[in-house]
């Protein structure tokens, strides 16, 4: 959604995770006099248009239903309109999933061990890191102020990793789960890329 922003020139605003994230975003937004088409997370929640501010499984059924069928009737398919968004926006993979850690001294020295006492690294491999964002310590590379504009919390951990070459990973626990989870996103303007 970022790159479709970006390329046409409407407002992309990132949350964290979780649908009470979202929902407030969207009801923040619509006090502003502002138009909020669709909101989302990874975990295939959607949240469409303005009739609930939460993710609706049915609402986002029926708008897909719509795109369909005004698909059918204009002689495209769904499979033909993806590979028009992708030549249009980027070819996106993710790799989402997590590790089980019941140990929370381990979970602890894993991000520790990323935090690296706040010299993050530089490289991974061969591949250029260009901006962390810490949300346990409250660091943003990427904002002049090196302060992150999502919320801070010093009780749980959460590092991002954004690669010169565009990949994103996030590295967070679970607020529920005994859970590492990590979050891989890569984009290329070419499919073989």
């Amino acid at each position: 959604l970022g790159a479709m922003a970006r390329a046409e020139g409407f407002a992309f605003h990132e949350t964290l995770t979780g649908f009470k994230w979202i929902g407030n975003k969207a009801i923040d937004l619509r006090a502003e006099g502002k138009t909020v088409l669709l909101g989302f997370e990874q975990a295939i929640g959607f949240c469409v248009g303005d009739v609930v501010n939460d993710k609706d499984g049915v609402a986002a059924a029926a708008v897909f239903a719509e795109m369909a069928n005004a698909l059918y009737a204009s002689g495209k398919t769904i499979a033909g309109r993806f590979h028009e968004l992708q030549e249009r926006y980027g070819y996106f993979i993710a790799n989402d999933s997590y590790v089980i850690s019941h140990d929370a001294a381990v979970t602890d020295h894993v991000f520790a061990r990323i935090r690296n006492d706040g010299h993050y690294w530089l490289t991974l491999g061969p591949y250029r890191i260009e901006h962390v964002r810490d949300l346990t310590t409250g660091v943003d590379t990427s904002t002049p102020d090196l302060l992150p504009t999502l919320p801070v919390s010093a009780g749980s951990h959460m590092v991002t990793f954004t690669f010169a070459n565009g990949c994103v990973v996030t590295l967070r626990t679970s607020g529920t789960e005994p859970k590492l989870k990590y979050y891989t996103e890569y984009a290329a303007a070419d499919p073989e890329a």
